[in-house]
C-alpha cells in the first residue's frame, strides 16, 4: 500500500533540503515523495536533483499558481492509496510514519489525525534566536480515538469547535483516496477549493468521510519561521519587511485563480476564513437544513479581528460578509466603532516581529524539555534527535487502560533518553 508524501513549495530550497531529507530518511520503500515547485526561481530543481533517491519525484507548475492551484497540481501527480500533505519546512517522523503504517494495516480509516507539534526555525541577523522545539513526552504515546465525521461537522456548525485542525485534515493529516475522489465528484473535479486549501478541505473531508481516527504519536512537525505564510498572512503583532513580501506574493496568486476566495484576503482572520468555508459546504452539501450558529461565530471572528493591527481590521468587508452568508445580519456599525481601525498606520513602519509574533503557538503551555542546541538547527537535526528519544515505533491501542499503560512506560523511557542525548 503506497502512501504519497506531498511537498508544495515556492522559493524556500534552504527550508526544502531539510525537509526533504527527513522523508528519505524513512525505511519505507513503499512512498512516493512529490515535490510539487510552483515557478521557483531559486535553485530548488537543483537542490532536489542532487538527492538520486528513486521514491523522490519532482514536478513544476512551469508559471506562478495560486498556493490552491499548486497544492491541486500535486495531487495530480499521486499514486498512493493514501496521501499526506506537508509544508516545505515541515518533517517527517520516520518511527511517526511506521506507526500510522500499523494503524492502517488494521483499520483502513478514510482519513488519520496526529498530535500536532511545531518546531520554530531560528532566526538570522539584528532579531536572531535559536530554534525551539516544546513538547510533552506523552504527545509521543497514548489512547488512540474514533471521531465521528457528522458529529464533528455539527460541532462546527455550532461553533464548538472552531480551529480547523480539529478537523479532517489532509495537510499534517492522512486521508485515503476513496475521501479525496468523493470530494472532487462533489466539485465538479477540484479537492482543494478555496485560498487555504489545507482549512477547505480539513471542513470538506468531514462531510464525505465515515472513519476517521486519532492518534497521539506525531507522524509530522510543522515548521514554523517568517517566511510561512499562514503566519505571515495571519499576524498578531508588527510585521517585517519579509512577511509583508511573502503575503503581497500569496494574496497576488489567490487573486489571479480562476477559483474566487470564499472570503476577501483583505480579511485574516484564520477563524473568518473558516466560517466563509463552513458556510459553503454546509450550503452545498446539506442546503437550510443544518443550521449554523452565525451569532456564535460573528463573535468569534469579531473577538479575533480585535487582536490584529489596526490596518487589518476591515470591519466594512467583514460586515459585509456577515450579510451576504446571514440575510438576517442587522448592520452594527463596527468600522464606526473602532476609531484607531480607520486611523490605521503602514504596516512597513512596525518594528520586526518577535518569537511570539512569528509563532503564536510559541505562547502553549507546553513543558519545554531541554533539548540541545544542536538538534535544534534545522528540522532533520530536530528529527534525528527526537527519534534517539522516542525509541522504537508506537503501536496505537484504542483500549484505555493499555494505552495509558503503554503511556505511562513509554514516557519514563523518553525522559530517561532526553537526558541523555
Amino acid at each position: 500500500m503506497k502512501i504519497s508524501i506531498v511537498i508544495p513549495t515556492r522559493n524556500r530550497s534552504e527550508f526544502l533540503r531539510y525537509c526533504v531529507q527527513t522523508c528519505l530518511a524513512c525505511d519505507d520503500d513503499n512512498i512516493e515523495i512529490i515535490i510539487s515547485d510552483n515557478n521557483s526561481a531559486d535553485d530548488t530543481m537543483q537542490c532536489i536533483a542532487a538527492m538520486g533517491d528513486p521514491r523522490l519525484r519532482y514536478i513544476c507548475t512551469g508559471q506562478d499558481l495560486s498556493m490552491r492551484q499548486n497544492f491541486e497540481f500535486a495531487l495530480d501527480h499521486t499514486s498512493g492509496e493514501y496521501v499526506i500533505y506537508i509544508g516545505d519546512d515541515d518533517g517527517i517522523l520516520p518511527n511517526g510514519l511506521k506507526a500510522l503504517r500499523r494503524v492502517i494495516g488494521r483499520y483502513q480509516p478514510d482519513v488519520l489525525l496526529w498530535r500536532h507539534i511545531t518546531y520554530n526555525w531560528p532566526t538570522q541577523g539584528d532579531h536572531a534566536r535559536p530554534g525551539q522545539l516544546k513538547f510533552r513526552c506523552r504527545d509521543f504515546c497514548g489512547p488512540m480515538k474514533h471521531i465521528e465525521p457528522r458529529e464533528m461537522f455539527l460541532s462546527f456548525c455550532k461553533a464548538k469547535h472552531i480551529n480547523y485542525r480539529d478537523a479532517a485534515n489532509i495537510y499534517h493529516g492522512c486521508v485515503h483516496r476513496r475521501a479525496i475522489d468523493k470530494v472532487r465528484n462533489q466539485q465538479d473535479g477540484i479537492y482543494f477549493n478555496d485560498i487555504s486549501p489545507d482549512m477547505n478541505t480539513a471542513l470538506s473531508n468531514l462531510v464525505v468521510s465515515e472513519s476517521i481516527l486519532w492518534f497521539r504519536n506525531p507522524v509530522t512537525i510543522a515548521g514554523a519561521g517568517e517566511k510561512s505564510t499562514g503566519y505571515a498572512f495571519n499576524p498578531r503583532g508588527s510585521v517585517s519587511r519579509v512577511q509583508q513580501d511573502v503575503t503581497e506574493d500569496y494574496c497576488t496568486r489567490v487573486v489571479e485563480d480562476e477559483v474566487p476566495p470564499k472570503l476577501s484576503v483583505e480579511i485574516r482572520s484564520i477563524a473568518a476564513h473558516t466560517y466563509a468555508n463552513l458556510c459553503q459546504i454546509n450550503s452545498a452539501s446539506f442546503g437550510p437544513g443544518l443550521m449554523i450558529d452565525h451569532e456564535a461565530w460573528r463573535q468569534i471572528i469579531i473577538a479575533d479581528l480585535k487582536t490584529f493591527l489596526p490596518e487589518l481590521r476591515r470591519w466594512d468587508v467583514l460586515e459585509a460578509f456577515f450579510k451576504e452568508v446571514d440575510p438576517g445580519y442587522q448592520y452594527r456599525g463596527l468600522l464606526e466603532q473602532d476609531p484607531e481601525a480607520m486611523g490605521a498606520v503602514d504596516a512597513s513602519e512596525q518594528a520586526a516581529p518577535s518569537a511570539e509574533g512569528i509563532n503564536p503557538t510559541a505562547k502553549q503551555k507546553r513543558k519545554k524539555h531541554a533539548v540541545p542546541e544542536s538538534a535544534l538547527r534545522n528540522v532533520e537535526t530536530v528529527m534525528r534527535w527526537l527519534e534517539l528519544v522516542t525509541g522504537k515505533p508506537y503501536t496505537p491501542s484504542t483500549n484505555i487502560v493499555t494505552a495509558l499503560t503503554t503511556q505511562a512506560w513509554r514516557s519514563v523511557g523518553m525522559q530517561l533518553r532526553a537526558s541523555f542525548n
